[in-house]
């Protein structure tokens, strides 16, 4: 039973995408849930400063929005481009991407700027999930998913979800330096938009990511239009807040 008046009202996004019926791919939202300041509400992230007894409960809401037969795939987070097999991965494996072939696998990652993709063949017998900020995207967090999947890149539908958006993702010369001086992925200039501060640019992650899929083979890509900055009610942002809580991407077979 959660504490206190019934705050279970937590509202999710689902993919908008033409995945296959028996995928379920969404995001959950700041909105419900039990964390207070500056985690409000619906934190599901334990290693940001968060009573971790209400990031507990904020779990157990989400986990009973699916059903208790399900097993839920959590990460240690790097920043990397480390891709695991959920079926048959650690109990928390520090990577950044979870691959799963089994039905009743909830593959989850957490992000509050960094941008979720998620990842299912169109026969829905394999779904991915990605958590990629500018350097996993950087050292190829996208390809090499794509490749650990057996699906041929053809088959695979993908969706962005919330991320931060080219409005405000501001960065300098090193982050752009670290995609141009990477030969192993063709360089789009409109990915990185100048400032007039010298030295900033508007990084689009959106742009970026499809790029690196579409070279990889995948045709039907969908999603790309939200900001986690901009959209205060509904998303956490790092960038605009510092100390946050962190939404939830989470992709499964039935």
């Amino acid at each position: 039973m959660i504490d206190g008046e019934n705050k279970s009202q937590f509202k999710t996004l689902q993919a908008s995408w033409n995945g296959p019926n028996n995928v379920v791919a969404r995001v959950t939202t700041r909105q419900g849930g039990v964390s207070n300041k500056p985690f409000d509400k619906f934190n599901l992230a334990d290693h940001v400063g968060d009573e971790p007894h209400l990031v507990l409960q904020n779990r157990q809401m989400l986990a009973a929005s699916v059903g208790p037969e399900l097993h839920f795939q959590w990460l240690r987070q790097q920043h990397g481009m480390r891709v695991v097999q959920a079926d048959d991965c650690d109990e928390l494996p520090a990577a950044d991407a979870l691959i799963s072939k089994q039905a009743g696998i909830v593959c989850c990652v957490l992000s509050a700027d960094c941008l979720p993709i998620f990842l299912a063949s169109e026969q829905g017998d394999e779904v991915a999930v990605i958590h990629a900020g500018w350097r996993g995207l950087a050292q190829g967090i996208v390809p090499i998913t794509i490749d650990h999947m057996t699906t041929p890149a053809q088959q695979i539908l993908l969706w962005l979800g919330p991320a931060i958006g080219p409005c405000h993702f501001e960065v300098g010369t090193e982050v752009r330096s670290a995609f141009v001086e990477n030969t192993q992925f063709e360089y789009d200039e409109s990915c990185f938009k100048s400032t007039p501060e010298d030295g900033k640019y508007m990084a689009d992650l959106y742009a970026i990511a499809k790029n690196q899929a579409y070279a990889a083979g995948v045709e039907d890509i969908s999603g790309g239009n939200y900001c986690t900055y901009c959209d205060v009610e509904r998303f956490y942002s790092y960038r605009r807040d510092g100390v946050t809580g962190r939404m939830a991407s989470l992709i499964y077979i039935t």
